[in-house]
């Protein structure tokens, strides 16, 4: 019995070694599959990321993120998509701390078309290289005016084929873009409520309603081209807009 019992116990320990054995591959295998997915990606992204406008009249703004995952980049740049018909844009604003340049040519707002363009670039060699550190930054900031109700999304002219792409672009020959997917699009449903002092409380949840500010908006032409920002506060998650003197 006492061989037997030596026999079966050596048996069980081969086949334990053996199960590892072949598993272990596979573990190391699962293992770096979830290092790799818990590396952060260079990203766009809109906030609000979608919601509910309660008052047309109103309009709302949308910031757009950007979030180079800490590498250092020489450029970005955006092609933000609406519908005409129900969006107008009234002002877009850039933040000039992230690049030393933002050519003309490659800045522009067409509202017969639909279409918000933006490139920030800082020449290699030239100036400190911009990314980003902890929370994303706002790239540009873009107001709104509402013409008609519904449901309306903003998304993003993406790939290589695109005339005004999206983009995030490392230095190199040429850049190289490490912006790996489209950015997801933002879906925002217009009523026209007008809001109750009982609604204006900052407690609201962005994927509920969002509130726009009660700026006056000045108007623009059919086309535009960025306006000369305001200040804007980097860092810390949140870019405030002061108010100009």
């Amino acid at each position: 019995m006492s061989n037997n019992k030596k026999k079966i116990s050596f048996l069980t320990i081969c086949s334990y070694v053996l199960f590892l054995i072949v598993m272990f591959p596979l573990f190391s295998s699962s293992f770096g599959k979830v290092n790799a997915q818990e590396q952060p990606e260079p990203t766009f992204k809109l906030y609000p990321p979608g919601g509910k406008v309660l008052n047309k009249d109103q309009g709302f703004v949308v910031d757009v993120l950007i979030n180079t995952a800490e590498q250092e980049i020489v450029s970005a740049n955006f092609s933000l998509l609406f519908d005409p018909k129900i969006l107008q844009v009234k002002k877009a604003e850039r933040n000039n701390s992230l690049f030393s340049q933002f050519p003309d040519d490659q800045t522009s707002i067409d509202n017969k078309n639909g279409v918000v363009y933006l490139t920030g670039f800082t020449q290699s060699g030239t100036g400190t290289l911009y990314k980003t550190q902890g929370d994303p930054d706002v790239f540009a900031r873009i107001t709104f005016q509402v013409l008609e109700v519904g449901e309306t999304t903003l998304d993003w002219e993406y790939g290589d084929n695109a005339d005004f792409g999206t983009g995030i672009y490392v230095d190199g020959s040429p850049p190289q873009n490490i912006l790996r997917s489209k950015p997801l699009p933002a879906t925002f449903t217009i009523g026209d409520e007008v809001l109750s002092p009982s609604n204006l409380n900052t407690g609201f949840s962005v994927d509920e309603y969002i509130i726009a500010t009660g700026a006056v908006l000045l108007l623009f032409g059919g086309f535009m081209v960025f306006s000369k920002p305001r200040n804007f506060k980097k860092k810390s998650g949140t870019v405030v807009i002061y108010d100009e003197e």
